[in-house]
């Protein structure tokens, strides 16, 4: 089963491809396809609803495996930032460590994700002033 951090529910819908090392690209956009998380860029939907079980997670998670900021096991190079970010999404989305429908969290979030909740969960994320993730995340 896949382990996603709350973060990345952001992060997966307003991937680009753009900026990321190969090995990552192919680790995520393989995640992305697989659970049919909505993403433009890979034209990634969920129109039936499916059920894709994923374990959500206050650690590295399976999109961490292949990223070049991945240290160790359970450290990142940013790892304050990162848990900070997570943190913010836990309290915002009230999201518990445990196995979900990936439908399920995507739509708690999306469904309740504002411009003043997002530039504050993402304010302080390297890709917040390089990307345009607002443009796919609201």
């Amino acid at each position: 089963m896949l382990k996603i951090r709350p973060h990345h529910i952001l992060c997966m819908r307003a991937y680009t491809g753009s900026r990321y090392s190969k090995e990552f690209s192919i680790k995520i956009e393989s995640i992305i396809r697989n659970l049919k998380v909505y993403n433009e860029f890979l034209k990634s939907y969920n129109l039936e609803n499916e059920v894709n079980k994923v374990e959500i997670v206050y650690s590295t998670d399976s999109i961490c495996e292949s990223c070049p900021n991945k240290l160790d096991d359970n450290i990142c190079n940013s790892q304050e930032k990162v848990n900070l970010i997570d943190c913010k999404m836990i309290k915002y989305f009230n999201i518990k460590e445990g196995v979900y429908n990936y439908k399920y969290i995507e739509n708690l979030v999306y469904n309740n994700i504002n411009e003043v909740i997002f530039d504050d969960i993402c304010r302080s994320c390297e890709w917040y002033h390089v990307t345009n993730c607002k443009k796919y995340i609201l």
